[in-house]
């Protein structure tokens, strides 16, 4: 089967993926391009609503909009692939769809950059003690498994105070959340981060070289999964949900919690010369 990507909104036209190859298409009708571009905004604002109502509502929206989108390009070019019939994407998002009436997948645009550890704490994203913590655990040798299942315990060993709210944001990469995770493409990479964290070797490298990395372990990773720690994990994800179905809460993602180990592994600032203190108090 085949497969239609448009680039910068599909007005230079787009490519063709087929059975004899790969070959240039036109500029589709205005009528057509406008559909995509409105499934793609659709599709955006269903990904980055934070309120559950409102997200199941844009999502039904984006679902009927990705189907009539199928529908017209198939009416053009013929019967497309069913698990990746379009890949559509402009300046504000993008989206990517089968024929088979499952849900569009948001793609952001552009590529985001993964952040320093100093620019997740400015952002709020996480705490400057969680970074500390994950610095001395790992000054003193402390194994990265510890910091995830016994964070209390292991925050009193390296003498941080560490809050209720990052306590339990880092026991959410503990294994033994693993299989309480129900999407399982999540559940798969934070198999893999498990695994890595274990191993210790590539904390810095994994979610830059995961198929790389994977290969080094021994480990079989999906290219679903691939995708989802290429595009951030949890960083883009939705930090709304507490329910344990996709392990987000406290308002740290599992991919900030994932990825920030990484980054943190592969800084070697002390923790006061990445954090800025706005407060304008004297420290004791």
């Amino acid at each position: 089967m085949s497969t239609v990507i448009l680039f910068g909104g599909g007005d230079g036209g787009g490519l063709f993926i087929g059975a004899n190859g790969v070959r240039p298409i036109p500029p589709f009708d205005p009528s057509v391009l406008l559909t995509l571009q409105a499934t793609a905004r659709v599709v955006t604002a269903a990904a980055k609503a934070k309120h559950e109502t409102l997200r199941r509502k844009l999502g039904k929206e984006a679902n009927l909009l990705s189907n009539l989108s199928v529908e017209l390009v198939e009416s053009i070019v013929g019967p497309l692939d069913s698990g990746r019939a379009i890949v559509f994407q402009d300046d504000d998002g993008g989206f990517t769809c089968g024929s088979n009436g499952k849900p569009p997948v948001p793609i952001p645009w552009p590529p985001s950059q993964l952040p320093t550890a100093g620019e997740l704490i400015a952002a709020g994203v996480i705490e400057p003690e969680v970074v500390d913590l994950v610095r001395r655990a790992n000054a003193q040798g402390i194994k990265y498994l510890d910091i995830f299942e016994k964070p209390g315990e292991v925050a009193a060993k390296v003498g941080i105070k560490l809050s209720e709210r990052s306590a339990h944001s880092l026991s959410l990469v503990s294994p033994a959340k693993v299989a309480q995770i129900k999407d399982p493409i999540e559940r798969e990479v934070m198999g893999f981060f498990l695994k890595v964290a274990q191993d210790g070797q590539y904390l810095d490298t994994w979610f830059t070289y995961p198929h790389e990395v994977a290969g080094k372990l021994g480990l079989s990773v999906s290219e679903s999964a691939i995708e989802k720690i290429l595009a951030g994990g949890g960083i883009i994800g939705n930090p709304a949900a507490d329910d344990g179905s996709s392990a987000i809460a406290a308002g740290i993602a599992w991919g900030v919690v994932c990825i920030v180990i990484g980054i943190v592994c592969g800084e070697t600032s002390p923790i006061n010369e990445i954090v800025v203190d706005v407060s304008g108090m004297q420290k004791i």
